[in-house]
């Protein structure tokens, strides 16, 4: 069994940089440090639940997921390919929105 501080700290680091976040990007959008997101990644801190709520919100992660122990590979694709649904539907949303004001 894996240690939960060493899977988190595994996880947050594969998570961010998937999403393509600096430890800078990702402590502005979840309202911290980038000196704690270090330590979170080195396993020199834990963060508290109220961070790991904000690191959730910050990267559209369920928390439960940073405690899984899971292949970063296949989350990425799995990641990577939501991103491109996404960015799809909001151009056909602003298509849209465009074409409906002409």
């Amino acid at each position: 069994m894996t240690d939960v501080k060493i899977l988190f700290a595994k996880n947050l680091k594969n998570f961010r940089e998937i999403l393509g976040l600096s430890q800078m990007e990702l402590a502005e959008k979840a309202g911290c440090s980038p000196t704690l997101i270090g330590k979170i990644e080195t396993m020199k801190r834990f963060p508290s639940a109220v961070t790991i709520n904000h690191i959730s919100r910050a990267t559209n992660i369920a928390p439960a997921e940073f405690f899984k122990d899971i292949d970063s590979s296949k989350i990425a694709k799995s990641m990577i390919s939501n991103q491109k649904r996404k960015s799809l539907l909001k151009s056909k949303i602003n298509k849209t929105i465009d074409e409906f004001f002409r």
